[in-house]
Formats: structure tokens, sequence, C-alpha cells
């Protein structure tokens, strides 16, 4: 279970945030993105959100690099590209690895974080795994089903510590095991992000964020 938070200076437009779920210790720990017109150098942390990108508007194709593009009309064919729409508003990528990229053994995959879907205070879940999930969050509960994303309400009214207690149904049947009982800080103001991931342990492990955007 982790359970992080990263301050930042507002933005204005549309932004998005990087996070590098399970991170070998091989894997690159920074890289460049390109947006078509720049090309800046990105940290891909395994333990919290990047830096907070802010992106042209209009339709955009983001590229990830080991180095930086110099020449827009010289770009790696390649590279891990993502497709953002014009509509889209704020989101994170995830970054996972992709052993079969020449270029960049990396995979990025966009997940909205729009204020109309997703405001301060509540928290956006990302089932990542096979499992269903059932969670008691202050005095909320919350069962979100195997590979799908769910929004849940503030567990409090104010800022404070709230007690989450997470089980799991392994790959969706049978008897639901336990995970996690703690304590965790929930800031009103800020939304969250919560993933379940897979690590090939006993336990699927819940990353929880809180992102001051």
């Amino acid at each position: 279970m982790v359970a992080l938070g990263f301050a930042c200076t507002a933005h204005a437009g549309r932004t998005c945030r990087i996070v590098f779920l399970e991170r070998p210790n091989d894997a690159p720990k920074s890289a460049y993105l390109f947006d078509g017109k720049e090309s800046r150098r990105v940290t891909l942390p395994s333990m919290n959100f990047s830096e907070v990108i802010s992106l042209p508007a209009g339709d955009l194709t983001l590229l990830m690099t080991p180095s930086e593009i110099t020449d827009p009309e010289d770009v790696p064919p390649g590279a891990p590209s993502l497709e953002i729409a014009e509509t889209a508003g704020d989101f994170y990528i995830l970054v996972s690895t992709d052993p079969l990229n020449a270029e960049l053994p990396l995979r990025m995959t966009k997940v909205d974080a729009g204020e109309s879907k997703f405001k301060p205070g509540e928290t956006l879940w990302c089932n990542l795994t096979a499992h269903r999930f059932s969670a008691k969050l202050g005095g909320n509960t919350m069962q979100i089903e195997p590979d799908s994303r769910k929004v849940s309400a503030s567990p409090l009214e104010k800022s404070g510590y709230f007690r989450a207690e997470f089980e799991f149904q392994p790959e969706g049947k049978g008897a639901y095991k336990g995970i996690t009982e703690q304590m965790w800080w929930h800031d009103t103001k800020s939304r969250h992000v919560g993933f379940m991931v897979d690590t090939g342990a006993r336990l699927p492990r819940i990353c929880f964020y809180r992102d001051f955007r």
C-alpha cells in the first residue's frame, strides 16, 4: 500500500502528469516528451506523480523518446506515442514496460482527469487487475470491477485522516481476502487517484496519490 502526495503550483490550460507504477530497476528514470513543437525532459517516477506538464491546445500526438527532438520533421517512427483529442482536458499518463519497442521500451496509457468527470475531494480508482475489489473509505463503501475505473466520493467533509480498508476477490471469483487497513490523509481541495496493480506477489498493490493541480 502506498499513499503519497505531490504539491505543485497552478498551471493554466491543459496539463498532464506521469507515473510509472511498476518501474523495473533497469528502466529509464527520465525521458523526453514531444508534443509536436516542444521536446522536454520529464521524470518517470514510480512512487509519485511527475511534475505538472503544460500542453498546447488542439489534437496532439505525444511521443516519448530517449533523447531530445530538435527537428519536428525528424522524429523516430517507432517511439511510444499517445493520441490526445482536442476536447481532452487534464489527464495522467501511465507508463509501463514494452520490451518489443526498440526505440524506447515503454508504453503510454492515458487516464482522463477532466474537471467534469473528477472533482476536488473525489478519488479516481483505476483497477488494472483481473480482481474485484471492495473497500471501506471512511464512512463510504466502494466496489470496483476487474479492469475498470470508478470515481468515489470524498470520505470526509473536511480534510483529515480516514481509515481505508481493502479486500479483493481473486480473478473475481470466490471469497474475498483482506489486503490492508491504514489511516490515510485526505485533502478536500485536491483530487486523488488510486491504482490497483498486480506485482507478482501474494497480494495486489494499491497506490494512492494526491494531485494538487
